[in-house]
């Protein structure tokens, strides 16, 4: 079980890891719609209404092809024996722990107990403290805290299945997949702008 949660990628082969992960990428795609959740950027997750199927299914595909081609590039630099369908069955199945985070949004709850922080900032005078409500504080922060637990599951879970597509052995081949991922993260920003 553990292999399975933590490194699939030594356990399937390419075909099922694929399937699952599309199978995964759009049951959870619908589940985040009903939760309004965004994942507009490799790393990013927010939360705004309305949200719909389409959009979130669009945010995730959009999400992986960027991963995936980021990472295959890397990984033919820096072996050429690297091929496309690992890289591609790492980044679908490597989001899955990350989708889970939409489910924190029930009724609302992040979304609203963030509007209200922002508004009561926006309202702030500058000569006034602000006077934060503890549970309000207590929801983002506990939220905060599972969204990065599940954020470092989905980045250990791409570098395994990244590690097994090119061999990747060392601390320079971890250093070159945390600035490909940066990269990744900056150009899926750049798409997310120019497509809403």
């Amino acid at each position: 079980m553990k292999k399975i949660l933590f490194n699939p990628f030594e356990k399937f082969t390419e075909r099922p890891l694929i399937i699952a992960g599309i199978v995964a990428t759009i049951v959870l795609s619908l589940s985040a719609s009903y939760f309004n959740s965004r994942f507009d950027g490799v790393l990013d997750l927010h939360f705004s209404t309305p949200t719909f199927f389409l959009n979130t299914l669009t945010d995730n595909a959009i999400n992986v092809i960027i991963l995936s081609l980021s990472l295959f590039t890397l990984g033919k630099f820096r072996n050429k024996k690297t091929r496309f369908i690992d890289i591609f069955s790492a980044s679908l199945i490597a989001r899955i722990p990350y989708y889970f985070v939409s489910f924190l949004n029930w009724n609302n709850i992040v979304l609203n107990e963030s509007k209200k922080l922002m508004d009561s900032f926006l309202t702030l005078n500058p000569s006034e403290t602000p006077n934060f409500d503890g549970i309000q504080l207590s929801i983002l922060v506990l939220f905060a805290c599972v969204s990065f637990v599940f954020l470092a599951w989905f980045i250990y879970l791409l570098y395994q299945g990244y590690k097994v597509a090119t061999n990747a052995k060392g601390a320079v081949e971890v250093v070159l997949f945390g600035v490909t991922l940066i990269i990744a993260e900056i150009f899926s920003k750049i798409i997310f702008y120019l497509i809403n």
